[in-house]
Formats: C-alpha cells, sequence, structure tokens
C-alpha cells in the first residue's frame, strides 16, 4: 500500500443524493510503487477507461496560486491526479449553488475521477509549481465548456 488517502479531508467530495455525479477519489494502490528513488503510478490502470475511449491526455503545471479548469465535460468523464504540492479542488454538479472543496495535502498524488457535467477546477495553494495530469473517456475531444468560476 503506497498511497493513502488518509492524510486528506476529502469529507465533501461525494454527494448525498444519489441522483447527482459524484466526485471520487480513485485509489492508487497496487498500480504504484515507491522506492529510494520516488514513485511511479500507473494513472490508466486505476481508472476504468477502455483503450478504445481514451482521449485528450495532457499534462499541466499551475503556478503558486494560480487556477486550472473552471469548466465541464458535457459527454466525457475526466481522471485527474494532482501531485507535486498542496491544492484545493473545488467541484459543483450544473445548476447546484454550493461548491465541494476537498483539501489535498501534496504529500502523494491523488486521482479523481469526475463525470461528465461536473464544474471543477483546482487552486494551487503551495509555494511551489504543482502539476495535474488528466485524461478522458470521450470519442470527441471537443466537449469542453467554460463555466462561471468556481472560487
Amino acid at each position: 500500500m503506497l498511497f493513502v488517502a488518509s492524510p486528506i479531508s476529502y469529507e465533501n467530495a461525494v454527494s448525498e443524493d444519489t441522483d447527482m455525479p459524484v466526485v471520487s477519489i480513485v485509489s492508487l494502490d497496487g498500480t504504484s510503487f515507491s522506492d529510494e528513488r520516488g514513485w511511479v503510478i500507473n494513472p490508466l490502470e486505476a481508472s476504468s477507461v477502455s483503450k478504445e475511449r481514451l482521449s485528450n491526455i495532457h499534462v499541466v503545471s499551475l503556478e503558486p496560486g494560480a487556477v486550472r479548469g473552471n469548466h465541464y465535460h458535457t459527454s466525457s468523464d475526466e481522471w485527474m491526479v494532482i501531485f507535486g504540492g498542496a491544492a484545493k479542488f473545488i467541484w459543483r454538479d450544473r445548476g447546484e449553488d454550493s461548491n465541494h472543496v476537498t483539501d489535498i495535502t501534496g504529500e502523494t498524488p491523488l486521482m479523481f475521477h469526475i463525470p461528465a457535467n461536473v464544474e471543477h477546477a483546482v487552486l494551487n495553494i503551495s509555494r511551489y509549481i504543482i502539476y495535474l495530469l488528466a485524461f478522458r473517456d470521450s470519442e470527441s475531444s471537443d466537449d469542453t465548456i467554460r463555466c462561471e468560476p468556481l472560487l
């Protein structure tokens, strides 16, 4: 067991309304290892994305204080790995008034599954550049819609 979510507060990361899309933290156990050189993860293996639907794999950096996201995807789910430092992951279902916030310590990589039509953003709250690795399950790579800022 390499990566454990216990130091991370994710009590607001799921919805109690079963009709609402639910953002979830995806376990990286069994798809990762570490040694004296550092860590390795296999997020594709940890996700449920089929090779046929895998699309839009990208890595982005966030400067301290920067926000990425403030969008949603109309027809695709997204998986996002956040690593390198402390951050806040913010999301809400389209049409919802209140945001859900997950505090990320940055001690280990953390992967989220974000269903279609869930607005989301990431805020870098560390003093260092942090990184996101993201990919989607869609036959179309053109389903990203900007939303009102979550922050």
